[in-house]
C-alpha cells in the first residue's frame, strides 16, 4: 500500500479566506475535522492517514479584514485604540497594533495598521457606498500616531477600502499642503487640488521620513488605465460610470501636478506604474510616492516573514489549500499561488488539495505551477450546487468534503 511507502506524518492547512463566508482560520479548522473524523471512521484501519499525522493551521490574511487582529496574535502585539476620520468624513473608532519589537525580535518598535479599520467598506452602509464622497483621511491619522507614539517600521495592509481618493485623504492627515481643498479630500474632490506642497513642520517631517513604510497587499493593478484603481475596484464600492470617469480625470490631474518628495526616487507618473499602485483606490500609490514604500504581498508576509509557512510546507507530504473562488487570479500573488510557488522549488514529491466553493481552472493548471506536486481539486459545488445554500453551510460541507477526499484518496491506494 502506497500510503506505507510513502506515509504522512505531517498536514499543513493554510488557506485563503472564503470571500464573503468563512476566515482562513474557519476554513483550516474545517478542513481539519473532516480529517479528524475519517480517522475515527477507519478506527485503525489501514489508510493514508494511518501514521496519525500531525496537523498544522496556519491562518492566513492578505492586507485586508483581520489583518491587524492576526498580526496581533502571532506578535502578541498590543492593540492602541485611536479615534480617526472614517470613510465619510465622521469621527469613529479604530486601532492599529504595536509592538516593542520587530516579529524576528529585534528590538526596534513597529506597528502594523489595517486601513479597512479606518476607511473600510464594511464601515459604510450599503445605500451609502460612494468613492466620490470617501476619504483615507484616518489612515493618514492612524500613521501618525504609531510615528508619535514610537514605531520606526509600519506595515499597512491594504485591502478592502471604500475609497478612490488617490490616498490623497492619507497625505492631507499627515501634513501635506492640499491647496483648492479645505475639507477632506475624496474621489470627488481631487480635480480642485491645484497644487500639493511638502509638510511645513520639519520635526515632523524628520519623524516621518526617518520611519520605514512596508504595504502589505495581494493586488498589482497600477493606478491608471482599464486595470487601474478606479475601473477596476471602485464599482464595487458604489461608483457609477460618470463617476469614475470623474476620478479618473481628477487622477490624471493630480499627477499633472505633483512634484517629488522627500521619499519620492521618482516621478509621480512613474509612480503610478508601480504593481500595487491601484489598491485601495489609489492608496498604494501614495505609500510609494510620499512614504516610500516598499511592497510584499500578503502570502509572503503572513505566510513566510510571520510564520516560516515554507519551512513548513517542506516538511509535510500533505498541503491543503484555497479559497471560495479559485481562477487564473488565484495563482498571481495570493495564498494558492504563494503554496504552488513554494512547492514548486521542492523535489519532494507533495500531495496538494485545493478545497474551493468553485474552480474555474483544472489540476492541469495548478499542477504546472506546483512541481512535483500531486494535485486535487475539491469543489463544495459538487455536493451542494446552490451556491447561496452552500455559503449558509459551508463549514460542515467544507468538513464533508474533506471526509470524502480522504475516502477517495484511500480508494486510490
Amino acid at each position: 500500500m502506497e500510503s506505507q511507502n510513502n506515509p504522512i506524518s505531517k498536514v499543513v492547512i493554510c488557506s485563503d479566506k472564503f470571500k464573503g463566508g468563512l476566515s482562513s482560520l474557519q476554513v483550516a479548522e474545517a478542513v481539519k475535522d473532516g480529517l479528524l473524523r475519517y480517522g475515527v471512521f477507519k478506527n485503525g484501519e489501514p489508510s493514508f492517514l494511518s501514521y496519525a499525522p500531525e496537523f498544522e493551521v496556519v491562518e492566513m490574511a492578505d492586507g485586508g479584514d483581520g489583518s491587524a487582529v492576526l498580526f496581533g496574535r502571532i506578535c502578541n502585539a498590543e492593540r492602541i485604540e485611536t479615534k480617526v476620520v472614517g470613510p465619510l468624513g465622521k469621527e469613529t473608532d479604530s486601532y492599529y497594533m504595536f509592538s516593542k519589537n520587530l516579529p524576528t525580535g529585534e528590538e526596534l518598535p513597529c506597528a502594523f495598521i489595517e486601513c479597512a479599520t479606518a476607511c473600510g467598506l464594511a464601515m459604510v452602509p450599503l445605500k451609502e457606498r460612494n468613492p466620490l464622497k470617501t476619504t483615507t483621511y484616518g489612515v493618514g491619522q492612524l500613521i501618525r500616531n504609531a510615528v508619535e507614539k514610537g514605531a520606526k517600521k509600519i506595515w499597512i495592509g491594504i485591502g478592502g477600502s471604500a475609497t478612490n481618493d488617490c490616498g490623497l485623504g492619507m497625505a492631507q492627515a499627515l501634513g501635506f499642503e492640499m491647496e483648492g481643498v479645505k475639507e477632506f479630500v475624496t474621489g470627488g474632490n481631487l480635480s480642485r487640488i491645484t497644487q500639493i506642497s511638502e509638510i511645513k513642520n520639519a520635526t515632523w517631517r524628520e519623524k516621518l521620513y526617518s520611519t520605514e513604510f512596508v504595504m502589505v497587499n495581494d493586488v498589482d493593478n497600477p493606478l491608471l488605465g482599464p486595470t487601474g484603481a478606479t475601473y477596476i475596484y471602485s464599482p464595487q464600492k458604489g461608483a457609477t460610470k460618470r463617476a469614475m470617469e470623474q476620478m479618473e480625470e481628477g487622477f490624471k490631474k493630480v499627477l499633472s501636478t505633483l512634484p517629488k518628495f522627500g521619499k519620492s526616487s521618482v516621478t509621480a507618473q512613474e509612480s503610478a506604474l508601480f504593481k500595487g499602485a491601484g489598491a485601495a483606490g489609489g492608496l498604494g500609490f501614495a505609500l510609494f510616492h510620499f512614504l516610500g514604500a516598499e511592497a510584499v504581498s500578503g502570502f509572503e508576509f503572513f505566510g513566510n516573514y510571520l510564520q516560516n509557512l515554507n519551512k513548513k510546507i517542506g516538511e509535510a507530504e500533505l498541503i491543503i489549500t484555497g479559497e471560495g473562488r479559485v481562477d487564473n487570479q488565484s495563482l498571481m500573488g495570493k495564498v494558492v499561488g504563494g503554496v504552488t510557488q513554494t512547492l514548486s522549488k521542492i523535489k519532494e514529491h507533495k500531495r496538494l488539495w485545493v478545497v474551493c466553493g468553485k474552480s474555474s481552472i483544472g489540476e492541469e493548471e495548478i499542477a504546472k505551477n506546483s512541481g512535483n506536486a500531486e494535485v486535487k481539486i475539491y469543489q463544495l459545488a459538487d455536493i451542494e450546487p446552490n451556491m447561496a445554500a452552500r455559503m449558509k453551510r459551508e463549514a460542515p460541507l467544507l468538513s464533508q468534503l474533506t471526509y470524502f477526499a480522504a475516502m477517495e484518496t484511500d480508494a486510490l491506494l
